[in-house]
């Protein structure tokens, strides 16, 4: 049986959204290998942190907006389809 791989930064980004919004919202948050590893609301410090504990390995940084839910995301990735008019 082939092993699937891990999802990536931006695909678990994705499927947990709805998550981070309400526990980050106005956050900057880095994520390695699927785990929150730094948040401040300052780019700088969560970026430097997040680098300190990624210790070389590459990780992504995201800024948390609660409107990202208004615009759509967190629920399947794609905006809501409006009716035809």
């Amino acid at each position: 049986m082939a092993e699937s791989s891990p999802p990536s930064n931006d695909e678990w980004f994705a499927a947990n959204l709805l998550d981070l919004v309400q526990k980050y919202p106005n956050q900057w948050i880095a994520v390695l290998d699927s785990t929150v590893i730094a948040t401040s609301s300052s780019k700088r410090r969560a970026q430097g942190e997040a680098r300190r504990i990624a210790a070389g390995r590459d990780f992504s940084l995201y800024f948390i907006e609660p409107s990202m839910l208004q615009m759509g995301f967190g629920r399947g990735g794609l905006p809501p389809q409006q009716p035809p008019g």
